[in-house]
């Protein structure tokens, strides 16, 4: 089976047990992963695609699409083996530390509003998470620990580099912006009256800068990003997972020169201005943490690979 949802997703909820069926669709050393964890795993993923505005929907719309149910059952078998492995390594994290990191959950999808909606519409129940993010939390430590053994070294990053060169290809923008903030002092979400002002503010920037007045000045005056304001909105160069996905989704589509209409993110109301897109070749040196990282995933799916076969897995 492909792992393919595997790596990276693990980070968005931790998707593995979600009540109980009598329809077991495998096991794992005697521990089911029924047809509804199946199906809450899809949701889940699903939703958060919508929000990526990853082209994943239409591929897994199909619960029942063979390709689609091995990927997904692939993960949650791979999170299972891997969950049991740190348990009995005593990789399991305090109440605490399972407590503070739900808060950290809950704080942050509270000041992202159009993920919140997505996720709120799966009914994920404070018991449901805190035992994921205990599962999420285990398997994680587990991961650290066995990358810190895991030695990498100069010569290993140049061989990947040389060998996979093209993915190291990127598209860049140069682009300045006007931020409208519609966080409070405390950086949460104001009123609903306040956030429409701050919209119709927001609004009355573009139609000036629609109108001729400079983009610039009106950075300078009036965006609530003081750092980037003060240079006239000016953000360098940066790459599509440099920042936001709210907003690069959306400034990635503009052309050189093109202002944006206003761009809504967790941080406010976006003006974008596009100076100039490229593509470039990223050298070994600025790829060099990217590398380390694809270099420790190989270690690790290997690793998980040899676990699967040391378990009694069962495929229904």
């Amino acid at each position: 089976m492909k792992r393919t949802f595997y790596v990276g997703i693990i980070s968005l909820l931790s998707l593995s047990m979600v009540g109980c069926s009598n329809k077991n669709i495998a096991t794992v050393n005697g521990v089911n992963i029924t047809k509804e964890q199946y199906e809450k795993t899809i949701d889940i993923i699903n939703n958060t695609s919508k929000y990526k505005d990853i082209n994943y929907t239409d591929k897994i719309e199909n619960k029942n699409n063979k390709d689609i149910k091995n990927n997904i059952l692939s993960f949650m078998i791979d999170n299972e083996v891997l969950y049991q492995k740190a348990k009995e390594k005593g990789f399991t994290p305090k109440e605490e530390d399972i407590e503070l990191r739900y808060k950290e959950i809950k704080n942050a999808l509270n000041k992202n509003i159009k993920y919140k909606k997505l996720i709120d519409e799966i009914k994920l129940d404070k018991e449901y998470l805190m035992e994921e993010i205990k599962k999420d939390m285990t398997i994680n430590n587990y991961k650290s620990d066995f990358e810190k053994n895991i030695k990498i070294n100069n010569d290993d990053i140049k061989t990947y580099y040389m060998q996979n060169k093209n993915d190291f290809k990127t598209k860049e923008i140069n682009a300045s912006h006007i931020l409208i903030s519609n966080l409070n002092k405390d950086n949460n979400l104001v009123s609903k009256e306040e956030n429409e002002a701050l919209r119709k503010k927001a609004s009355d920037i573009l139609i000036r800068i629609q109108n001729g007045e400079s983009f610039e000045e009106l950075a300078k005056e009036y965006s609530d990003d003081k750092l980037s304001g003060k240079n006239g909105g000016e953000l360098g160069y940066f790459n599509k997972d440099d920042k936001n996905v709210e907003f690069t989704n959306e400034v990635f589509k503009l052309n050189k020169g093109e202002v944006s209409n206003i761009i809504e993110t967790s941080k406010g109301y976006h003006i974008v201005k596009v100076n100039d897109k490229n593509d470039k070749i990223k050298s070994i040196q600025e790829s060099k943490d990217e590398i380390n990282k694809e270099i420790l995933k190989k270690y690790y799916i290997e690793h998980i690979e040899k676990l699967n076969k040391e378990s009694d897995i069962k495929i229904n």
